[in-house]
C-alpha cells in the first residue's frame, strides 16, 4: 500500500529506508510476502508510556511497545507532564523512560503552568523537533488560569507546535459529578451520566473557537459522540482543528456499565450510546476523523474494580496498542465500514502528518524509514489477555474473534516481530524529530 495506492509490487530496503518500489533484484534477505498485505507501520499519536515525578505506568515503554511492536505500531507518541514549571524538564524525564523502547518515538508535553517561562521554552524545544503540546480542557487549572492557556496557544501558534486538546468542559463534569454524589448515586452505572455528551460538545466549540482567534493548530483526541463530531465538522471549515477517536468508541456501547465489571471499560469520556458509535464509523470513513489512536493507559483488573471505589475515583484507561491494527481492519475493513487505503490513512499517514513526521513515517515511500507490516489478512484469533504482551492482566476486548492479524512487522528495515515472536531488543527505538507547524 503505497501513496499512490494498491500495487503489487518488491519493496527494497537499504540503511533503513525504502530504496525501491517495483522489481528488485537480488537481496540479503527476502520475506515472501505471497498472499498478504504489505503496509507501512502504524503511528500512535496517543499512549502514556511515560511516568511522572509520582507514577509509573504500567505499561512503561519497554512494556508498552513490546504490545506495539506485535500489532504493527511502528511510532509512538507518548504523553510527558511538565515538571516544576518546565517543559524541557517533563521531555527530559520522557526522554529518560524510552531508552527503553523497542519503537519509535516522539512526545506530547502536557502544559499544567501556563507561564511566561514555559512558553518561552516553546521555540528551542520545536527547533529540536518536539512540536507537540498537551491542554486538558477538563482540569480546574484550564479554568483558573483560562487567559494563560489562550496565550500558550498563540505562543504555540507561534513556535510551530501542535496542540494536543483533550476536550469536556469542567464546569459540566464537576457540575455532574457532584449532583450525582449529593444523590447517593456514586456507583460505575451512573459514570456516563456524570460526563455528558454536552460537556465534550461545549468544549470542543470552545477549542475550535481558540483555535480560530489564536492560530494554533489543535489535534482533539478521544472524540466519542455525534455532536462532538458536528462541531469538529464545522470548526474545520476556519481552523486549522484535527480530529481523533479511539478503539473503544467505534466497537462498545455505554451498555457495558450495566455489568458487574463494568469499571473495566471506564474511560474518558465514557462510552456513548449506539448512535454515537455509527457516527464515529461515518466520521472515520468520511474524512471528519484524521487518526484513530489508542490513548493507551492500562491499568491492573484489581485497581479497575477495586471495593468502594466511586465513579469518579476509577483509575481511567484500557489496553489498546496490540489490538489498534488488527480489529480495525478485521471490523472496520472486512465488515465493509472502511476501505483498505482509508484504514492506513487513519492509522499511519494521517497521524504521521498530523504529528510532522510525514513522510518520514506513515507511508512505503522512496525515503521512508523501512517500518513496515507484512499483514495476513486470512489470520484468525481470538483476544484473550494471556496472549497479548501489555502488563495489563485482562483486555477490553477479551473473547473478541478477528481475522487478520501482523505476520511481520519491520522498523527501519529490522525485523522486530515475526511470527508471534518479538525480535527487537529494548532500547533500539529512536527519537522522532516533528516538523514544526507553520504560524
Amino acid at each position: 500500500m503505497t501513496p499512490e495506492g494498491e500495487r503489487r509490487a518488491d519493496l527494497a530496503i537499504q540503511d533503513g529506508r525504502i530504496a525501491g518500489i517495483g522489481t528488485i533484484g537480488d537481496a540479503a534477505k527476502v520475506i515472501d510476502a505471497t498472499g498478504r498485505l504489505v503496509l507501512p507501520g502504524c503511528v500512535d499519536l496517543h499512549t502514556h508510556l511515560a511516568s511522572t515525578p509520582t507514577w509509573t505506568p504500567l505499561d512503561d515503554f519497554e512494556r508498552g511497545t513490546r504490545a506495539a511492536i506485535a500489532g504493527g505500531v511502528t511510532t509512538v507518541v507518548s504523553m510527558v507532564y511538565q515538571e516544576e514549571g518546565s517543559l524541557r524538564r517533563g521531555i527530559e524525564r520522557g526522554l529518560r523512560d524510552a531508552s527503553r523502547s523497542l519503537a519509535d518515538f516522539a512526545f506530547h508535553v502536557v502544559a499544567t503552568d501556563p507561564s511566561e517561562a514555559a512558553m518561552a521554552e516553546l521555540p528551542a524545544l520545536v527547533r529540536e523537533g518536539h512540536a507537540g503540546l498537551k491542554v486538558f480542557m477538563v482540569s480546574p487549572r484550564y479554568v483558573e488560569r483560562r487567559d494563560d492557556y489562550r496565550a500558550l496557544l498563540r505562543a504555540a501558534a507561534e513556535a510551530g507546535a501542535l496542540v494536543a486538546v483533550h476536550a469536556e468542559d469542567h464546569a459540566i463534569v464537576a457540575a455532574r459529578t457532584a449532583e450525582l454524589h449529593a444523590a447517593g448515586r456514586t456507583s460505575v452505572l451512573h459514570f456516563p451520566e456524570s460526563r455528558p455528551v454536552e460537556a465534550e460538545e461545549t468544549a470542543v466549540r470552545e477549542a475550535v473557537a481558540l483555535a480560530t482567534s489564536t492560530g494554533a493548530a489543535m489535534y482533539l483526541v478521544h472524540l466519542s459522540s455525534r455532536r462532538a463530531l458536528a462541531a469538529l465538522r464545522e470548526g474545520k471549515r476556519h481552523a486549522r482543528v484535527f480530529g481523533e477517536t479511539r478503539p473503544l468508541y467505534l466497537y462498545l456501547t455505554r451498555e457495558r456499565f450495566s455489568r458487574p465489571d463494568a469499571a473495566l471499560w471506564v474511560g474518558q469520556p465514557p462510552l456513548r450510546d449506539g448512535e454515537d458509535v455509527a457516527a464515529v464509523w461515518a466520521a472515520l470513513a468520511e474524512g471528519t476523523l484524521d487518526t484513530v489512536g489508542t490513548d493507551h493507559i492500562p491499568h491492573p483488573r484489581a485497581a479497575k474494580l477495586a471495593p468502594g471505589l466511586s465513579f469518579d475515583r476509577i483509575p481511567p484507561g484500557v489496553a489498546n496498542l496490540e489490538t489498534l491494527l488488527p480489529m480495525l481492519y478485521s471490523e472496520g475493513v472486512r465488515g465493509g465500514r472502511l476501505t483498505i487505503t482509508r484504514m492506513v490513512e487513519v492509522l499511519a499517514a494521517g497521524p504521521a502528518r498530523v504529528g510532522g513526521m510525514y513522510p518520514r513515517k506513515g507511508a512505503l515511500a522512496l525515503g521512508s524509514d523501512g517500518d513496515v507490516v507484512v499483514f495476513d489478512p486470512d489470520a484468525r484469533r481470538t483476544i484473550r489477555a494471556t496472549d497479548m504482551h501489555s502488563a495489563c492482566d485482562y483486555d477490553p476486548y477479551e473473547g473478541w474473534e478477528v481475522t487478520g492479524w501482523p505476520e511481520t512487522v519491520l522498523s527501519r528495515g529490522e525485523i522486530v516481530f515475526e511470527r508471534g515472536k518479538l525480535a527487537g531488543p529494548p532500547g533500539r527505538g529512536k527519537l522522532v524529530p516533528r516538523a514544526p507547524y507553520p504560524a
